[in-house]
């Protein structure tokens, strides 16, 4: 199995925020779970905001003529 070394002033702080029934491991694996789940869900904003991107250029359209568009929707929305 890997190892990782966590510095021991890191370990202690994770002790001290545990509750007596929980071990660090569980809450280092917990942490990584956590943050590969963000990291997908970041790495999927990209590929699709790329993809929207991509698909703008090919239409000729301009960020600008996008927000003008939305700008527009949104004032009839409103009124």
């Amino acid at each position: 199995m890997p190892q990782v070394h966590i510095p021991e002033s890191l370990f202690q702080q994770i002790k001290k925020v545990l509750p007596a029934a929980a071990s660090p491991d569980d809450f280092v694996v917990q942490a990584v779970r956590d943050k590969l789940s963000w990291e997908n869900r970041r790495s999927e904003f990209y590929r699709v905001s790329d993809a929207v991107r991509a698909a703008m250029v090919e239409k000729g359209w301009s960020e600008e003529r996008v927000l003008a568009d939305f700008d527009s929707f949104r004032r009839n929305q409103e009124g």
